[in-house]
């Protein structure tokens, strides 16, 4: 029985120069995604959407954290992105850091993250996991595609575990402060 030729054939020279142009438009359109982020930034009313619901909200809801169940550790993690303002060849190679964003006023939320996504941008140095205290600032990250999750009352040294296990978080920084809230222990982050 006789094998069909194999389609498409290409060169290594040809596979270069798609890695040579996926690497030159990656930056690009990365570059193009920051601007518009910037600008988006530099808008006032930018976390002030006002939403008037009919009801007033439900209580909270503490829901179990599943850390202590056994078949968590086998879970797989979740994908953390750079985001569409970065580029880099390897993102996996960078460690995953959460960042917690608590509820401040508009202005100091807007130029922390300008700040930090700047230098995100200019030399990507980490996958951000962005911990949100409120829900403010969720439409603007999920735009940009960077990773979020909202906290709420959570104390995010109590939910480190957890995202230790879910997104292999390796610490825990405040947004506003720049203070190391968590970090992994020595002995786990040797294994």
């Amino acid at each position: 029985m006789a094998t069909s030729p194999d389609p498409i054939a290409t060169s290594p020279a040809t596979l270069r120069q798609l890695a040579r142009d996926n690497q030159e438009m990656g930056s690009r359109l990365a570059h193009l995604e920051f601007q518009a982020m910037i600008r988006e930034l530099r808008n006032p009313n930018l976390f002030d959407l006002r939403l008037d619901f009919p009801n007033d909200p439900g209580p909270w809801l503490d829901s179990p954290m599943l850390t202590e169940d056994p078949s968590s550790q086998r879970m797989p993690q979740l994908n953390v992105t750079l985001g569409k303002i970065a580029w880099v060849y390897d993102p996996a190679s960078l460690p995953v850091i959460a960042i917690f964003v608590p509820d401040t006023d508009s202005l100091k939320l807007r130029e922390t993250l300008e700040a930090l996504l700047t230098a995100h941008h200019t030399h990507p140095f980490a996958r951000f996991v962005f911990l949100c205290e409120s829900l403010r600032p969720v439409p603007f990250l999920g735009r940009f595609e960077l990773t979020y999750e909202h906290l709420g009352k959570l104390v995010p040294v109590d939910v480190a575990k957890r995202l230790r296990l879910r997104f292999g978080v390796q610490q825990i920084r405040d947004l506003v402060s720049g203070q190391l809230l968590w970090r992994v222990p020595r002995t786990v982050a040797t294994d």
